[in-house]
This record gives C-alpha cells, structure tokens and sequence, in this order.
C-alpha cells in the first residue's frame, strides 16, 4: 500500500496530524538495538534487560531532599524513639535515586498497620553501576553497626557483605529493599491491572503484568537506611517504578512497558514524599523499518489507574523534547524520512494542561534502517498515575 494511501487510513481514526524533524543519522547504540531482539532472548539475559530497562528515565519536581532523617508518627511514641534510641530512616543522598536491578524477593503486608501497608521487592544488580552503588550503603551500615532488635536478625559485620572482595563478587550478597505504601483508595484497583497489592493476589508470576517471580525493575526515590531495624539499605519510598514486559516464550518484538508514579501514603515520611506529584517518565523504543510495508511506529498508550490532576497547568518535561498534547490520537509524520510515520493512539483522551506527551533523542540510522528514540509522559497528579504503553 502506498505511504500516502496508509496515512489517509489513519487520518480517518486520529483527531491531529503533526510532525517532528529527523535532525540526526547516527550509528543505534548498542543498548537501544537491544530493544530490536525477540522478548525471549530479553527474558532469558537479565543482563541485557538491565541494560534496557536502565534506558528509561524518570524525574521528579520534588527530587531534593530537605530533612536527612525521617521517623514513625504514632503519636509522640514514634518522636521518642528517633529522638532517643535512634530508631529513623536515615538518607544517604539528598538527592533522590534511581536503581535498576532483578527482583529476588517480593513481599507485601497481610493488613495495614497504623498507616502502613508496603508494597516490597528487593533486587540484586548486574550492572556495576549499581552494584559498586549498593557497596556504600553497606559500608555505612558496618560503620553504624546497629543490631536488629530481633536476635535472629543480628547482622556479623565482619563478613560478607560488609567486608569483600571486589575480584570475586557474589551479586546475590547484595541487594536493595524497595518499599511504598501506595494510597489507599487505589489499592483494590492497582491489585487487578498494575501489581499485586492484595494479600490474596499471590506472587508475580500469577500477575498479567509480570508472568514471572524474577522481574527486572526500575525504581526511582529515597536512597536511605532503615534504622528502625540494623540500618540495612532500602530504597523508601520509590516513587517511580517501571517494568517492560517480557516472558520466555514470547517470541514477539513489541515492547510493553508498565509503569508508576505513586505517593508514599503512610504518614511516616512527610518530607520524602509530596503532593501533587509532578514529574515525568521517558521510554526508550526502537523501530525496524527494513520491513517491507512496515512504515508506522505505533504507540499505544493505556492509562491504568491514577488520581486527579492537580491544575497547575505546566508539566515537568525535559527540555529537549518536542511536547504534544494527550487530549487526542495523532499521526505523527517524521520530516527526513518520507514515507515513515508514528501513531499514538490512548485508551482514552485526557484533556487537560496536566498531562503531555513528547519525544526526543530521534536518531535514523541509515544503515540499519533504525529508528530509535524516547517517547515521554508527563503529568501533575495527585495520589499516582499508573500506564501500560505497548511500541509494535
């Protein structure tokens, strides 16, 4: 079918034609044309799905943080005890962080606690970037050497993890606890369409959204150590979180990506966590146009739950991106490669100054007739705002 037949077609199912300008022609980098293998090859290379899953970028307004230490509020009680028994959350960075990892263990609670109810996973790294990361929270934590209160889980600092060897490093040893109380109000709808929030929900491979208990997840937030406990290291609150989508006998080259942008609900970390949540995620894609016919990126974007927009009218997007409005789909024509076009199409239209999306970093490689880039979502909303987006 000819190019200028396809994009009548399409016309007739969108609401806006725009375009972007192809200004680079650069050899695909190597991590994005990962993006290009079949989802099993990703499925069964946690590495290589590290390296895929780290291309993503979240950001967040509030992403400076104010007060180093944060405590329990049950009262005066949880006062009392960070004043005088040093029982706290205790930050490692004042800036928020992101880590990237796969997932060794999940957990969440059975019933909510005061305010509390988490939602868990702790991950362990192949890439050293986070892994020579994850040494520092160690070290400090021997430094420190606070013992749990509980006997079973007294730690010996004179070991493994907290003296090595960096010749010969067992990845298992380390690993970062990632914790949120998402809001309450959506916890029952989270459990059905995002991740298991229910103590009934079973583990993640029962979950559309996984398939698998060994995940490899993004999780951006609070770098700290919980003293409450032996002062081991967690990332508390995530904020963002994100997954793409792969199982081992998924033999398609479409990409899945879930993702999450959620406040820390319980009253226990007033400073590291605000409302409204302003902030924005880029999701990198890669697209094959050798194929013979197969002229058009389609992105289809499915809003899952999320809350209400706060009105404050401009959103956070880097400043290299082109924004375009959610309000409606579109037919995106690429100026500099005739004949190629994207398609965004949403669930349904958000019409509002809160929720934009864009793109960036578009680069055509000749060569490999490759298109590879970011495609961003950004919004101000109170609670959280959760989304599938699938690149075919």
């Amino acid at each position: 079918m000819p190019a200028w037949c396809l994009v009548a077609i399409l016309a007739q199912t969108v609401g806006a034609q725009s375009s972007l300008s192809i200004n680079t022609f650069n050899h695909a980098p190597d991590a994005f044309r990962y993006l290009l293998l079949p989802n099993t090859a990703i499925a069964h290379n946690d590495t290589v799905h590290e390296i895929i899953t780290d291309l993503a970028e979240p950001m967040l307004a509030d992403s400076v943080i104010e007060k180093r230490k944060q405590h329990h509020r049950v009262f005066l009680i949880g006062w009392l005890l960070h004043a005088f028994g040093g029982y706290n959350w205790r930050a490692l960075s004042m800036h928020k962080q992101k880590f990237v990892g796969t997932v060794v263990r999940h957990t969440r609670s059975r019933e909510e606690e005061y305010t509390e109810y988490d939602i868990n996973f702790d991950i362990n790294f192949h890439l050293k970037k986070y892994l020579w990361k994850i040494f520092g929270a160690y070290d400090r934590q021997r430094e420190l050497r606070r013992q749990d209160y509980r006997r079973s889980h007294h730690r010996n600092y004179d070991s493994i993890p907290f003296v090595r060897d960096t010749n010969c490093i067992d990845i298992r040893n380390y690993r970062l606890h990632c914790e949120l109380t998402p809001p309450r109000a959506y916890r029952h709808l989270l459990n059905y369409v995002f991740y298991p929030t229910l103590p009934e929900a079973g583990d993640l491979a029962k979950h559309p959204s996984f398939g698998t208990n060994r995940p490899v997840m993004g999780f951006y937030g609070t770098y700290c150590l919980d003293c409450n406990h032996s002062c081991h290291p967690e990332l508390h609150p995530y904020e963002w979180v994100w997954w793409l989508k792969t199982l081992p006998g998924d033999s398609t080259r479409s990409k899945t990506w879930f993702f999450g942008l959620m406040h820390e609900s319980s009253n226990r970390m007033k400073n590291w966590s605000r409302e409204p949540l302003c902030g924005s995620i880029k999701i990198p894609f890669a697209k094959d146009c050798s194929k013979a016919g197969d002229t058009v990126l389609r992105i289809y974007v499915e809003h899952l739950v999320f809350g209400t927009f706060a009105g404050m009218g401009e959103v956070l997007l880097a400043d290299n991106a082109v924004k375009l409005s959610g309000a409606e789909n579109s037919v995106i024509q690429l100026e500099g490669l005739p004949g190629k076009f994207m398609m965004v199409v949403f669930s349904h239209p958000i019409k509002s100054d809160d929720y934009r999306i864009g793109f960036s970093e578009m680069n055509y490689d000749r060569g490999l007739d490759v298109l590879t880039g970011y495609f961003h979502i950004a919004t101000n909303i109170n609670a959280l705002y959760t989304a599938r987006v699938t690149f075919d």
